[in-house]
């Protein structure tokens, strides 16, 4: 599943990347070099409710319907990814589908990880020609019955099934982010989209429009501090030489 991402774009790269308007109380946002979705990270989206407007949310869905801040927080842990495939099974994602609460997440590359043997190597992957790129995404606003002040606007980030390059990599698993071209951002944002249109966007993205390469094992530890430029720096395996070779 898709729990670590980057975006070290700058405000303005986001915004004429995506021809929308920082309007956050935030004059601006830091680099993320890595976000841990487990961190529950704020990260900028663009909504189909304001497509030109740059907004910040918090990384962990929490739907409408939950009522107490403790069960939020329960929650969100299971809600960083939704499956593109169960979307409408799914009580935690079922009203953010039904009123078309999709957004965008702005990225420039995430992490995932290949099992080989008992070892786990963490890979970047990006892609080719989109320094700036965009997740798909479902959305909520929760309003704490306790304190009517106290609103959480949240995200998921949706997957779908792995293309060949994707498998190789997340190889138990065998999931990906849903990526999204130029060209179908705008669809994902249109609120009257019917099933066939969204089904079709939902296929993974052709591999060979992306690139992945594997980095240093700062990405995986806890205790280090990992939101650092270095955390994408291309890292080699020896072990892994040959097989990388033959994979990429």
């Amino acid at each position: 599943m898709c729990f670590h991402n980057s975006l070290t774009a700058t405000v303005a790269e986001v915004e004429q990347r995506f021809e929308a308007t920082n309007k956050t109380k935030q004059a601006d946002f830091e680099p993320v070099y890595h976000g841990n979705g487990f961190d529950f990270p704020v990260w900028p989206v663009i909504t189909a409710q304001a497509p030109k407007s740059i907004q910040l949310f918090q990384w962990g869905l929490v739907p409408r319907w939950v009522k107490t801040k403790e069960e939020a927080e329960e929650m969100r842990a299971n809600t960083l990814n939704a499956k593109a495939e169960t979307l409408g099974e799914k009580p935690s994602f079922k009203y953010a589908l039904r009123e078309a609460q999709r957004c965008l997440i702005p990225s420039t590359g995430f992490f995932e990880w290949q099992t080989v043997g008992k070892n786990k190597y963490p890979y970047y992957i990006r892609l080719r020609n989109q320094p700036i790129f965009a997740m798909a995404g479902l959305w909520e606003s929760w309003h704490n019955p306790a304190y009517p002040d106290d609103i959480w606007n949240t995200f998921s980030i949706i997957t779908t099934e792995a293309n060949p390059l994707m498998a190789r990599i997340h190889n138990t698993k065998q999931r990906m982010p849903l990526l999204l071209l130029p060209g179908s951002e705008s669809l994902w944002l249109q609120k009257d989209l019917d099933t066939a249109a969204l089904n079709e966007i939902a296929r993974p993205l052709d591999d060979s429009l992306m690139e992945a390469f594997t980095v240093g094992r700062l990405v995986s530890h806890r205790t280090a501090n990992s939101n650092v430029p270095e955390v994408t720096n291309p890292y080699a395996y020896p072990e892994l030489s040959q097989q990388q070779l033959s994979l990429f």
